[in-house]
């Protein structure tokens, strides 16, 4: 009886103490999410108004990254915009990860069509480059996040439009690029006519 009476005594001497510890842990969490969401709020800001694009982004600033390459593709500024994506891709966050691999693909994909077009001075060349590109991140996304539809619809559109016949003579060099087999790069070696083109 008379231990139970010094417990009840000691947690009531110490209740103040520990409600004030308390009080304190929830007033930093509340600054802490607070801060999160002001943060959140300031991009989504600078995103609507596209003051972010005036923006330096930071080497570890994914999500600002990732906003600025949305934004410089909307814009039609593919170069600055697959930047951007780079520094985004190499987040921990898989999502974003995935989302900057598909955003890149995306670049290529747009590049190898407007490649194609050669009445605008386009060259086959550089199309099936970009296509590869393209393969790969889309790929690249798929492998982090294998439900991403849209990676797997626009993977299996690029692979109807161009039929692996037409990526003959490329070669992954040493360095990392793709490029012509030395000995086919006379501008003759790719996109032969086939009449199975663009079929499954």
């Amino acid at each position: 009886m008379r231990t139970s009476t010094k417990f009840r005594q000691k947690l009531l001497d110490n209740l103040p103490k520990a409600m004030f510890g308390l009080s304190a842990l929830f007033l930093l969490a509340s600054i802490y999410f607070f801060n999160l969401w002001w943060k959140a709020y300031e991009l989504n800001l600078a995103y609507t108004n596209k003051s972010l694009l005036k923006h330096t982004i930071n080497n570890n600033e994914y999500l600002k990254a990732y906003s600025v390459g949305y934004l410089l593709a909307s814009q039609n500024k593919p170069v600055e915009a697959q930047k951007a994506f780079n520094i985004a891709e190499v987040s921990m966050d898989p999502e974003l990860r995935a989302r900057a691999k598909y955003a890149i693909a995306n670049v290529h994909f747009e590049a190898a069509v407007a490649a194609s077009n050669i009445e605008k001075g386009g060259s086959h060349r550089r199309a099936v480059e970009r296509v590869l590109l393209a393969r790969e991140a889309y790929k690249g996304a798929l492998r982090i996040k294998p439900d991403m539809y849209d990676a797997r619809y626009n993977l299996e559109l690029i692979d109807r439009l161009s039929p692996e016949k037409r990526t003959e003579g490329y070669e992954n060099s040493p360095d990392g690029t793709i490029g012509l087999q030395p000995y086919q790069q006379n501008g003759t070696a790719l996109m032969k006519d086939n009449t199975r083109r663009g079929l499954p």
